[in-house]
């Protein structure tokens, strides 16, 4: 399978149909809420739109090209919650790709060192030995099956307060969202 990461840009629409044509399985969008300690601060803050735009832009585009089947959709940046997760699926993604929230289960207090020396002080983004046995690999495993099933059974909750039997059924469904100010 070819996936392609793609951050934000206005024209993230056009850049998505592209990649499928170019050969494309999986087309990742990039929002502008995600990057860690390693990602520098101009990138974090100026290069990509919030999901909530890019991802119904490039699933209706999809659907205009009558595509939209053949290509998954996968979203990141900012994708912290099962909440988070449910949105982007009902905004048009087949799913999310999450990073910081592993990070924060693993014990990440984000200080942003993790490029800096010998990067995490707790271990977590090094690729100093030393440093990293400050993890231990069963407990940092467990910790993320924990945020992992806590995210599934918040989503089942979800599912089932709409009325969906499967989270297949949520995508594109932007009817079941409320905007709150």
């Amino acid at each position: 399978l070819v996936s392609v990461k793609v951050s934000t840009p206005t024209d993230v629409d056009m850049v998505a149909v592209g990649s499928y044509f170019a050969g494309a399985h999986i087309v990742h969008l990039d929002g502008s809420y995600g990057g860690t300690g390693a990602a520098p601060e101009v990138a974090k803050k100026n290069i990509a739109m919030p999901l909530e735009y890019a991802i119904p832009k490039v699933h209706h585009f999809l659907v205009a090209e009558g595509i939209r089947d053949e290509v998954v959709l996968m979203a990141s940046g900012g994708v912290r919650t099962a909440y988070d997760i449910a949105k982007a699926i009902a905004l048009g993604a087949d799913g999310c790709v999450v990073g910081t929230a592993d990070l924060i289960a693993l014990g990440c207090v984000r200080l942003g060192t993790c490029e800096r020396e010998k990067g995490c002080p707790f271990g977590i983004t090094t690729t100093d030995p030393e440093m990293a046995k400050l993890i231990d690999p069963l407990e940092g495993g467990q910790r993320i099956a924990n945020l992992y099933g806590s995210w599934r059974i918040q989503l089942e909750t979800i599912l089932r307060r709409l009325g969906l039997s499967s989270i297949g059924e949520l995508r594109g469904r932007t009817d079941v969202l409320a905007y709150l100010a």
